[in-house]
């Protein structure tokens, strides 16, 4: 099997949270864990976009770095972690709790220059996510290089119970 073909699979059993064939293909080769796709995504933000918790923890535990950025060559994905992938996707708490448990970096920007704050404000009105980021050490005062912080990242998408969250951390 070629490495090509190799990575493809392990993208698809992250996809469909095929835990065993992920583990197999671990076993005979953990750089696969770090190792982007075609198109230049990893498999760890692949999983966890999908909210697939137990494909995200044999990741983890086959060595994925969970701070890795992706450099992805799709035009509407931005390069970023897997915790801004699983806010982007699913959203998931079972993911995103466990990617920070993990360490998760909540303050690195993605190449659209957003903080997993700002993607959580941008893609949803979830307090709680947003609770719980802020827990983990989220900056809510980040700005995106145009100078936008989350709270007017939210009021511009009128995520109107995260907005006023917001107005009450700073």
């Amino acid at each position: 099997m070629s490495q090509t073909e190799m990575v493809a699979d392990i993208f698809k059993s992250a996809q469909k949270n095929d835990t065993a064939e992920l583990a197999r293909l671990l076993e005979e080769n953990p750089n696969l864990a770090n190792t982007e796709n075609s198109d230049g995504l990893l498999p760890l933000g692949y999983a966890a976009h999908f909210g697939n918790k137990e494909a995200v923890q044999v990741l983890l535990d086959y060595g994925a770095d969970v701070d890795a950025i992706s450099h992805s060559k799709i035009e509407y994905i931005p390069s970023n972690t897997a915790l801004h992938a699983a806010i982007a996707g699913e959203r998931s708490m079972d993911v995103i709790q466990l990617l920070l448990k993990s360490t998760a970096n909540t303050n690195l920007f993605d190449s659209n220059s957003h903080t997993c704050l700002h993607s959580a404000a941008f893609h949803d009105d979830n307090i709680e996510l947003i609770q719980l980021l802020l827990d983990y050490g989220a900056d809510v005062h980040a700005k995106v290089e145009g100078g936008e912080t989350a709270l007017q990242v939210a009021e511009t998408r009128g995520n109107n119970k995260v907005v006023q969250f917001l107005k009450r951390m700073e």
